[in-house]
């Protein structure tokens, strides 16, 4: 399999304490929601392995997720992210950071919002399991902004982009 993602430095941008009972079961309730969630597809080649590269306690886990070898060297592997927030995967292949998994995360985010906003056709959209309201598109931008101002210069502090 081709890893194109570097994972010696993971996770990045957060202190977790692994003396702390409370950091250890949110970051393994994330990691729990991210398998579940990613688990839901049939994927071919299966699911190999699934590490934590970002996380900020139950609010936001970004996981890279290798699949066993013999697929597309470009789908071996991809960004899941879980939490306080709509649930995606996508591919990790031309966004091997975790700073550049969470623009994409926020740029597939915004475009979903910006399209409800302007009640534009969702049909070329992520598909967030949300009904297209007004209401769930400002939440979800209020997340975007939270996430480029306060957990992106995090993952970027971190020298690996």
């Amino acid at each position: 399999m081709s890893q194109r993602v570097d994972t010696s430095r993971f996770p990045v941008g957060i202190n977790i304490s692994y003396d702390e009972p409370e950091d250890v079961a949110e970051m393994a309730e994330l990691r729990a929601r991210a398998w579940r969630f990613i688990d839901t597809g049939r994927w071919d080649p299966p699911i190999q392995d699934m590490v934590l590269a970002f996380g900020l306690g139950t609010i936001l886990g970004l996981f890279l997720v290798r699949f066993a070898p013999g697929g597309p060297p470009e789908d071996a592997e991809r960004w899941v992210v879980v939490g306080d927030l709509p649930s995606m995967h996508f591919e990790a292949d031309t966004f091997p950071t975790p700073a550049l998994g969470l623009e994409l995360y926020a740029a597939i985010a915004e475009d979903w919002a910006t399209c409800v906003l302007e009640e534009k056709d969702l049909s070329e959209c992520y598909p967030i399991p949300v009904a297209p309201t007004q209401e769930h598109a400002h939440m979800l931008l209020d997340r975007v902004k939270f996430i480029r101002e306060e957990l992106m210069p995090r993952a970027y502090a971190e020298g690996v982009h």
